[in-house]
């Protein structure tokens, strides 16, 4: 009985992780096509960054934005992001196709079959590469951001002492990983009982 609930429940999971990864490669081939169209657009870039967001602020320049925009570094900016979204949703895709694979023999109604460790620990090295790869993009965009306005001109800079940045950095990925990799030990330890009940059998 708990065999089939196994099976069931591992079955439905496994259509859901077909679906996601769906998702996951269609983020990877819009981000991929908003590329170049990111590179070839840039005066129509500049021409929609008027509008500087700092937190909960937002403030809406005037005049010409290429006279206080460096667009090069703007349009660096956006690559970053985009590149961070393909990394990102690229790990998230391959995650779940391993995610499908450790699904395969629980579908047969065994948990611990030989290799589930393995594949578990292939899920936490691509959670931390693709999440390291995906934080330092987003810092990367941040100080491309910064370097394209120049802040000294639509800052009154005669009551301003400083201008320092502080960056944002998540390491949630770091969390996840040790996670995975704790739990590829607990599977191995599965295993190696699953191999000893078989050799009693």
């Amino acid at each position: 009985m708990e065999t089939a609930k196994l099976t069931r429940g591992a079955t439905v999971a496994d259509r859901i992780l077909k679906i996601l990864q769906g998702f996951a490669m269609a983020g990877v081939i819009v981000a991929a096509i908003f590329i170049p169209l990111t590179l070839i657009l840039g005066q129509k870039i500049v021409a929609d960054a008027s509008t500087v967001e700092l937190g909960v602020l937002k403030i809406r320049l005037t005049g010409d934005p290429a006279a206080y925009l460096d667009a090069a570094n703007l349009k660096a900016s956006i690559v970053c992001v985009l590149v961070c979204l393909i990394v990102a949703s690229a790990a998230v895709w391959y995650c779940l196709r391993v995610l499908r694979e450790t699904l395969a023999p629980m579908k047969a109604g065994t948990p611990f079959a030989a290799g589930i460790s393995g594949k578990i620990r292939k899920l936490a090295w691509s959670v931390l590469i693709g999440g390291g790869v995906a934080e330092i993009g987003s810092v990367a965009a941040d100080i491309f951001e910064m370097r394209a306005y120049q802040i000294d001109r639509f800052l009154n800079m005669d009551l301003i002492s400083a201008v320092t940045y502080d960056w944002d950095v998540n390491l949630w990925f770091l969390g996840v990983a040790l996670l995975l990799f704790f739990l590829s030990f607990v599977f191995r330890y599965g295993e190696e009982l699953q191999r000893e009940a078989d050799e009693t059998l």
